[in-house]
């Protein structure tokens, strides 16, 4: 059974990320928000979560607050998120 952190993926984000999309998008989308409604929750811009979504690394603080905002522990795109730490 595949997890985001200590959460069991839906089937959804399961199946999106099989097919590739990062998980970061394949939550998104399964949350049903936009990449605006994304922003404005976390409190990101747009451009950053694009850029997360697409594999660029930023900070861990970015990461745990995307995961806050849809919900998850702060940890939670950690190890799943294929994103290591931005370079200090």
């Amino acid at each position: 059974m595949a997890t985001v952190a200590s959460h069991v993926l839906p089937k959804a984000v399961l199946a999106s990320t099989e097919n590739g999309v990062s998980v970061i998008r394949a939550y998104r989308e399964y949350l049903g928000y936009s990449i605006e409604d994304a922003a404005i929750t976390s409190g990101l811009t747009a451009r950053e979560i694009e850029q997360m979504e697409a594999g660029l690394r930023f900070d861990k603080g970015y990461r745990e607050r995307l995961a806050r905002a849809f919900g998850l522990s702060d940890n939670a795109f950690d190890e799943a998120s294929g994103i290591s730490d931005a370079a200090a």
